[in-house]
């Protein structure tokens, strides 16, 4: 997969878990359907509560929310980051723009948020100064820095544009009512709870800068088939670029570009299940699989229940530029959360994006995917 495509997605992050987005005030106190402003004090609170739930093996407090907007300058929620004894601990973001509130979220000393790894990034004090936090795309947000024309996102892209175009004070005739956010009440005294889960007994994960440091190639569906060659025992730690390009082989995955001594590749998602197939069979290791177009939620779990792994593959249209973005990532469990109030349910699966080594879940539900397929093995 290119390396620009890395900007499509950044997931729903749980922890084996228990969620309760719950306030000191009933929603039935209140008429369900009437709106109110969520200051920078009810996002902290949403969050902290949210932990509680969520994390219980850690008292986490929230601070230092960041308003989130779209790129028209509409206020759409807020990032609010979580701390343990004073020490950055993950953080959650609240979007209004999907049904489910929580849009990702991560728990851990390692985890930072978008928005604090592009403030590590840019080497601009005018960006972190003055410019709004903007959802480009989706699971992907950037900031404008006016002084020199440029938008750098969450996943280390620069690009030129023009300032006007991401801007909060562009496309609406009353700016200053851009700058509220507003929820439903039930919405933020919604409870949530953890309906089933399930994973592998062992979380396997390879950072794309360990795979181009051995390797000097990279693709994120050969990321995922190591992380499941490593779980059915058919790799050499000792040849980790010997393995990492014979799963590029036997799975005709394709040069797509070339950048700083790293080789980009992409592969045909039908050729991923049968190529790893291939591979563990010169390992010794006997391994199936079926990949199937649309799958559904069960085709995950079932995989996961029997104890193997499975990849899943998807696609999103970028709002930025409209152009298709792909991306296979190893699945090795799953979390089905339900809203008490409506009794709706959230089906994620427990990935290995491909690029880092912690913990992610990939929201199933979400509604805007070009493309969806599934690999799972059986070994």
């Amino acid at each position: 997969m290119k390396k620009n495509l890395k900007r499509f997605i950044s997931f729903i992050l749980i922890t084996m878990l228990t969620i309760s987005l719950s306030i000191p005030v009933l929603a039935k106190e209140v008429p369900t359907n009437e709106k109110i402003k969520v200051t920078d004090e009810i996002a902290i609170q949403m969050a902290e509560n949210f932990a509680k739930g969520a994390y219980t093996e850690l008292s986490l407090s929230a601070a230092n929310p960041i308003k989130l907007y779209e790129s028209t300058g509409k206020a759409i929620g807020y990032i609010v980051n979580y701390y343990y004894n004073s020490t950055p601990y993950g953080y959650v973001i609240f979007d209004t723009t999907g049904s489910s509130l929580i849009s990702e979220y991560s728990f851990g000393p390692n985890a930072k948020s978008p928005y604090d790894i592009i403030a590590s990034s840019t080497q601009s004090t005018y960006s972190l100064n003055n410019a709004p936090l903007i959802k480009t795309a989706p699971f992907t947000y950037g900031l404008v820095d006016e002084s020199n024309g440029t938008l750098t996102n969450n996943y280390g892209e620069t690009e030129s544009i023009n300032p006007s175009t991401y801007s909060i004070n562009s496309d609406g005739k009353d700016p200053s009512s851009w700058s509220d956010v507003f929820l439903e009440i039930q919405t933020i005294y919604e409870n949530y709870n953890l309906v089933t889960t399930n994973h592998l007994d062992e979380f396997l994960a390879f950072s794309e800068d360990y795979i181009e440091d051995q390797t000097a190639h990279y693709a994120c569906a050969i990321s995922a088939l190591y992380a499941c060659a490593a779980y059915y025992g058919a790799l050499n730690f000792a040849d980790v670029s010997g393995d990492y390009l014979g799963l590029w082989e036997a799975t005709g995955t394709s040069v797509s570009s070339t950048s700083n001594g790293i080789t980009y590749g992409i592969t045909d998602v039908y050729n991923v299940g049968p190529g790893f197939v291939s591979f563990c069979a010169d390992k010794g290791v006997t391994v199936s699989q079926n990949t199937v177009d649309n799958p559904n939620y069960r085709f995950f779990t079932n995989c996961i229940d029997g104890g193997n792994m499975a990849v899943v593959h998807c696609g999103i249209i970028n709002e930025d530029d409209n152009i298709r973005s792909g991306h296979s990532m190893a699945v090795q469990g799953y979390a089905t959360i339900q809203s008490k109030s409506s009794g709706n349910q959230l089906h994620t699966l427990m990935v290995f994006d491909g690029w880092n080594e912690y913990v992610r879940y990939l929201n199933l539900d979400f509604g805007n995917w070009t493309d969806l397929r599934g690999t799972t093995f059986n070994g």
